[in-house]
């Protein structure tokens, strides 16, 4: 099976290759944003048609020709697929592009030979732990310690600047061996607020709440650079202090939610979870429990798990969204409409007597349920 898998690496530019990023940053946003307005005038113009006014903009903005050719058609190529969305409903309408927000630029892979002599414009060597980019030439990068190749096909890269760091992500085309296995264990596991994961077997994985450490440094910074005039250095250095609080906050959720997949999917072969739609909870919530549903980061906990059971052969079901897992009593299905309220942490059935943890009832009708559709699809 082929897939596409994402290699991230730390980048360590030069003075003169910190501004040629920052300038091709600077030109696939204002292609973007022309080209996004331009369709805005005449929603019928093409994604060909819009590609053809881009050398007529390179003669008007001679700019736009020291910068990677790729990065901007790519540019384009994300509005089609932001217009894609929306028109099939799957996204809103495209947004500008705004300076400071998710700074970053795609560029494509190409390979030509010429005179028996191959040419490539990205090359990753992870011996010397170098990269090269379309003229950007070499790249110190940092990362993956234990890879010295990355075995196949290169798509595109990705080059970012968060705060005053530079990344680079290598999508890579590589073919995966899937081996076949016989399920020996089942989880049926329940993410929520108060606890991030609950399996069905009664393990508990607790929710660290990185925000609370966080938020007041992130209150007081931007405290500060409201304070601060707009283009100064004090506001550029608090700017990129508050860039950094949030990557650090984003690093800690990320390096949690990898460990908690990583032990599930490796002591499960069948593994059962709710079907989320976290925006719509977000939006149905009250207010004092949106921040909450959002710090849990279920959304992320389930797509790490939705792929990384595909990877490595093991089974993995959804229950339909509606099903009220917290509701039925897991040893005789009686249903209880009062634990509706989610301040009741603890079961109690008033058919049966079971009294057992709100979250554990809740992963293991989960968990019942996902084997009662492994069979119906089978």
């Amino acid at each position: 099976m082929m897939i596409n898998k994402a290699y991230k690496f730390r980048m360590y530019p030069n003075v003169n290759q910190k501004e040629f990023i920052n300038k091709t940053i600077g030109c696939t946003r204002f292609i973007y944003n022309y080209m996004l307005n331009q369709k805005k005038e005449n929603i019928s113009l093409s994604n060909f048609d819009l590609m053809k006014q881009i050398s007529s903009l390179t003669i008007t903005y001679p700019f736009l020709k020291e910068v990677d050719s790729c990065a901007l058609r790519c540019a384009l190529f994300d509005l089609e697929n932001g217009f894609k969305k929306y028109f099939a409903k799957t996204g809103g309408y495209p947004k500008f592009k705004i300076k400071g927000v998710k700074d970053s630029y795609r560029t494509t892979y190409i390979k030509n030979k010429y005179k028996d002599k191959i040419y490539e414009n990205i090359k990753i060597d992870l011996k010397n732990r170098k990269i090269i980019l379309p003229k950007l030439k070499e790249v110190k990068i940092r990362g993956y310690r234990k890879l010295n190749q990355i075995n196949g096909r290169i798509l595109n890269a990705t080059i970012s600047k968060v705060a005053d760091k530079y990344y680079v992500s290598v999508c890579v085309e590589e073919e995966l061996t899937i081996k076949e296995r016989i399920p020996s264990s089942v989880v049926g596991i329940d993410v929520g607020i108060k606890s991030l994961v609950t399996t069905s077997d009664g393990t508990t994985y607790g929710n660290p709440n990185y925000l609370k450490k966080y938020e007041k440094r992130i209150k007081r910074l931007q405290r500060d650079l409201s304070r601060k005039i707009k283009g100064s250095n004090n506001y550029y250095k608090t700017k990129i202090k508050l860039e950094e609080t949030y990557r650090k906050l984003k690093n800690a959720r990320i390096k949690t939610n990898e460990e908690i997949v990583s032990q599930i999917v490796n002591n499960y072969d069948i593994i059962v979870s709710e079907d989320l739609n976290v925006k719509t909870m977000i939006q149905e919530a009250k207010k004092h429990l949106r921040k909450s549903i959002t710090n849990s980061t279920m959304g992320d906990i389930i797509r790490r798990i939705k792929y990384k059971s595909k990877w490595l052969g093991k089974k993995y079901y959804q229950v339909n969204r509606y099903y009220a897992s917290s509701q039925i009593c897991s040893r005789c299905n009686h249903k209880e409409k009062e634990m509706k309220d989610i301040n009741k942490r603890e079961y109690k059935c008033s058919h049966c007597g079971l009294e057992i943890d709100r979250d554990i009832n809740a992963s293991i009708n989960i968990m019942i349920e996902g084997i009662f559709k492994s069979y119906q699809m089978n």
